[in-house]
């Protein structure tokens, strides 16, 4: 009598060791009733507490003996072929991460980019050199202003326009790549180290 079951679905709890081998043989596991009864021996397949074969017990061995499944694509019942196949996925998915590492690193040694805390510090040294200057050239251009406008509110547009320009002017500077010099102070820097 040969069975027609082709999948996992089609197999039915069974309380003989005959009929599990003939279930594995017709879904195309590549197994001998030797190695199958040799297995039972050793308890690599055992009965449920109800004394038969389950599906989950039948499925629990198939992948620990890693039984063979010829021409099945992974993820279609052939153990070996997927094993190989999702190892074969994380080899390419480490060589992967490996490569944006290392293409990262290069980057960074090119001076292409900056780590975030480096990156971090330069806003901050910048935004420190645009307020300090910003603050200089109101205390420096302060008289200059109340001269350009006479104190008459009708020239509040020429005291706007020579604002912008002096704030242009400083903006211009402050997009530079020069190095800017910023001392920062933290109390809670340990004086000891």
């Amino acid at each position: 009598m040969t069975s027609t079951i082709t999948d996992w679905s089609d197999f039915s709890d069974t309380s003989s060791k005959a009929e599990v081998l003939r279930h594995l043989q017709a879904m195309g596991y590549d197994i001998t009733q030797r190695t199958f009864y040799r297995h039972c021996e050793q308890g690599k397949l055992h009965k449920s507490t109800n004394n038969i074969y389950t599906v989950r017990l039948v499925q629990q061995y198939v992948k620990s003996v890693a039984l063979y499944r010829p021409g099945t694509a992974p993820g279609e019942g052939s153990n070996v072929e997927d094993l190989a196949a999702e190892k074969l996925k994380k080899e390419i998915k480490k060589l992967d991460e490996g490569g944006r590492r290392e293409e990262l690193k290069r980057k960074k040694e090119e001076g292409l980019l900056i780590e975030r805390p480096a990156l971090y510090l330069e806003l901050a040294a910048r935004a420190v050199a645009l307020d300090t200057g910003f603050r200089q050239m109101v205390h420096m251009e302060s008289s200059s202003l109340i001269v350009a406008v006479k104190g008459d509110i009708n020239r509040q547009r020429d005291l706007e326009d020579m604002l912008l320009q002096a704030w242009n002017n400083l903006l211009d500077s402050y997009a530079t790549k020069d190095e800017f010099e910023v001392l920062f102070e933290d109390d809670n820097i340990m004086e000891d180290g």
